[in-house]
């Protein structure tokens, strides 16, 4: 079991991810596929942990459909949801309880954010931003044995 952020600190670079503390946090980039990687602020409080990954900006066109999407595919897509913040930027969010989240857990559930993510990314880009199915999408090219980044997004 996770027991404050030090221990997730180490757990996390135990998974091979770049852990940062922050204020408000500690962030990690979790791989992905289709976008490259995904930032995630984890916080951990006294009985729960907070997870909140951002997917990609406030749609430009058909950002009802996009929102459609997403809540329609809340109903299956496990611990996590997907939100939206007051701009419209789209997030993923999970909580789970503090004492249920081990080293196992928590790559269980970074491990199904990077499906999910990758499994409705290119759909929601195409969708919200008027991307011909014909323009390849991908994530920016990284350098040979470069890490995620969480500057990305």
């Amino acid at each position: 079991m996770i027991r404050g952020p030090e221990r997730l600190f180490d757990v996390l670079t135990d998974l091979g991810l770049d852990p940062r503390n922050a204020e408000d946090g500690v962030w990690v980039a979790v791989p992905s596929e289709r976008r490259g990687s995904v930032a995630v602020q984890i916080v951990p409080s006294e009985r729960t942990v907070a997870f909140r990954a951002f997917v990609m900006r406030a749609p430009d066109v058909s950002h009802e459909d996009v929102y459609r999407r997403l809540l329609r595919k809340n109903h299956d897509c496990g611990p996590w949801a997907f939100s939206l913040d007051g701009l419209g930027d789209v997030f993923a969010v999970a909580t789970n309880p503090l004492s249920g989240v081990d080293a196992d857990a928590l790559d269980g559930l970074l491990g199904a954010l990077s499906a999910l993510v990758d499994e409705v990314f290119e759909g929601i880009v195409r969708t919200g931003f008027g991307v011909s199915p014909d323009v390849p999408l991908g994530p920016a090219p990284a350098a040979p044995g470069a890490r995620p980044s969480l500057d990305q997004g």
